[in-house]
C-alpha cells in the first residue's frame, strides 16, 4: 500500500486496533486500576501470539479502559486475529473470577502522518467501535451469557479492512463466512463495517437483534357477503347428530 505524500502532509497507511473494557464502569472502585492493568497484559498477550508487539507500535493512545496502537499496513491481518487470542484469554481468565471481563475490538486501515498527534483514522477507528449496531450485537451475548465463559471478545472491522485481508481469505482464524455486515451512521462518519464473534454464530445474532420476531397471524376473515345466522337450539345440531325431531341430521335436504 502506497505512502500519501503532499506539501503539506505526508502519511502512510497503518493498520490501528483500539481496544477497552465492556462495561467497566459498572465495576466497583477497588477493581478499575486492576482490570485495566490486566486487560493490558491480556492484550500485550494477544499480539505477542499474533506475532506482535506493542512495544514496536505507533501512535499509542490511552482510552481511559482501553489502548489504541498503531502498525505498518503490511501487519493488518496479524493484527485482525488478535480478537481471536484475546477472546481465548478473556474466557479462560472469567472462569477464576467474580466480575467478568470482555473486550469490544476494532480495527481499521488509514493514512497516519508520523509527525501528527491527531489523526482521522483514529476519529473514525472510535467511530467503528461505538457503533450502535456493534454494540446491540455485544449486549446481547453479555445478557446471553453472564458469566463471560462464552463470550471473551467482539471484533468490528471497518470496510478497508475487510476489503485488504479479510475478505480474500488471508486471515485463517477469522474467515469471511464468520463474519456479518452491518452500517455505521454517526454525525462525521457513514459507512459499512463487518462484525466477527470469535466461536459465535456472527450472522445469526446480526441477523435477530435487526428482524422483530414474526407476529402470530391472525385467522383470516370470513369471505365478503358472507352472512352469519344464529341458529336454534334444535337447528345446531351438525350432520349425523340428532335434531329436535329426534331424527339424525345428515346433512342433506328434506323435501316437503
Amino acid at each position: 500500500m502506497s505512502a500519501f505524500t503532499s506539501s503539506h502532509y505526508a502519511a502512510r497507511t497503518r493498520a490501528v486496533i483500539v481496544v477497552d473494557i465492556v462495561g467497566s464502569s459498572r465495576a466497583s472502585d477497588d477493581l478499575l486500576d486492576p482490570m485495566k492493568s490486566e486487560m493490558e497484559s491480556l492484550l500485550a498477550q494477544a499480539l505477542a501470539t499474533a506475532g506482535l508487539s506493542w512495544d514496536e507500535a505507533g501512535h499509542p493512545r490511552e482510552t481511559g479502559d482501553g489502548a489504541m496502537l498503531a502498525f505498518p499496513d503490511h501487519e493488518a491481518g496479524r493484527l485482525v486475529e488478535v480478537v481471536f487470542h484475546l477472546d481465548h484469554l478473556l474466557r479462560s481468565r472469567n472462569r477464576y473470577h467474580r466480575f467478568p471481563m470482555r473486550a469490544r475490538v476494532a480495527v481499521h486501515l488509514g493514512p497516519m502522518a508520523d509527525d501528527r498527534r491527531y489523526h482521522r483514522t483514529y476519529i473514525t477507528l472510535t467511530r467503528l467501535l461505538n457503533s450502535a449496531a456493534f454494540g446491540e450485537v455485544v449486549r446481547h451475548w453479555c445478557h446471553a451469557d453472564p458469566a463471560g465463559e462464552r463470550f471473551g471478545a467482539a471484533l468490528v472491522m471497518s470496510e478497508a479492512i475487510w476489503r485488504a485481508v479479510v475478505e480474500p481469505f488471508t486471515v485463517g482464524l477469522v474467515p469471511p463466512a464468520r463474519c456479518a455486515p452491518i452500517h455505521v451512521s454517526t454525525a462525521d462518519f457513514t459507512g459499512d463495517a463487518w462484525i466477527h464473534l470469535p466461536g459465535l454464530d456472527t450472522s445469526g445474532t446480526v441477523i435477530s437483534l435487526q428482524d422483530p420476531p414474526a407476529a402470530t397471524p391472525l385467522p383470516p376473515l370470513p369471505p365478503q357477503g358472507l352472512r352469519l345466522t344464529l341458529l336454534s337450539p334444535g337447528d345446531a345440531a351438525g350432520p349425523g347428530r340428532p335434531s329436535s325431531n329426534g331424527r339424525a341430521d345428515n346433512g342433506l335436504a328434506h323435501g316437503a
